[in-house]
């Protein structure tokens, strides 16, 4: 077989040439668009999950599709209407419900005829909602309210948002049990390092309801800090968490000690 002639290599050449152009143009086409697309989309989500306000009631529907939050919110409602005689009850998202779950809720039963209204996942506006639908809807009033509310609108609410949201709860509290103590408790660490955002938001929210709580000088309503589950350099290890969210029983036991000190102390004044 003869040699192919010069222009035929050319032309090779210079379809090759125009090829890797037209790809390399491509290829930044749909990095563009895929970019924009991306970004779109976050916003959306992020709109979509901003769209809730903290401080307003409303019904949890994302990621309950077997009717779970209703059902356990339909449960808490019941027992609040039969509830006689109770000295405590608990109202929050996954870290009071753990203590349920956890021996450390004996050590309550023992001494206080207590009721936990804890549901994983919720945020400020969905314990607003379970307030709002029955959840206080006691036979008998109690004598003290603990509400730890708030960590699962760090990620997507401002400190003073999520605030707002839980001195709504405690605005329903007030009112619909005016004699009973309610105890605000700061909400637990978040991540492993003190530097991360999500804690520098957890301290804020902290700092923040502490503040106003105390500047209200109420006798019936007191701000318990979390207690300290954190090294000298402010590290949030596992000796403490499963997760840099939950507690272990290590630091459920801990909670439940600092908290039956709190109650103690509100029950006696």
């Amino acid at each position: 077989m003869g040699a192919r002639p010069k222009s035929w290599n050319s032309g090779r050449k210079m379809w090759l040439l125009i090829s890797v152009i037209g790809t390399f143009m491509l290829a930044q086409i749909l990095i563009h668009f895929f970019t924009i697309s991306s970004s779109t989309m976050v916003k959306k989500i992020t709109s979509v999950r901003r769209s809730d306000p903290t401080d307003k009631p409303i019904e949890r529907t994302g990621g309950q599709t077997d009717k779970r939050w209703l059902s356990l919110h339909d449960e808490y409602t019941q027992l609040s209407r039969e509830a006689e005689n109770i000295d405590v009850v608990f109202f929050g998202d996954s870290i009071t419900l753990g203590f349920y779950n956890s021996p450390a809720w004996e050590l309550i039963l023992k001494k206080y005829n207590a009721l936990n209204f804890g549901v994983g996942g919720d945020r400020t506006q969905h314990l607003l909602w379970r307030l709002d639908h029955g959840e206080l809807d006691f036979k008998q009033d109690p004598r003290c309210v603990v509400v730890m509310i708030g960590t699962n609108n760090l990620d997507s609410n401002s400190p003073k948002e999520i605030a707002s949201g839980v001195l709504q709860a405690v605005e329903r509290f007030l009112a619909r049990f005016p004699k009973a103590k309610v105890l605000v408790v700061g909400i637990p660490p978040r991540s492993k390092l003190p530097s991360n955002p999500i804690r520098l938001k957890r301290d804020e929210l902290n700092q923040i309801l502490k503040e106003v709580i105390s500047k209200r000088q109420q006798k019936v309503l007191s701000f318990i800090p979390f207690p300290n589950l954190l090294t000298s350099d402010g590290v949030f290890t596992r000796d403490y968490t499963i997760d840099f969210v939950h507690l272990n029983v290590k630091a459920n036991q801990i909670l439940v000690n600092s908290l039956m000190e709190a109650i103690d102390k509100a029950l006696s004044t």
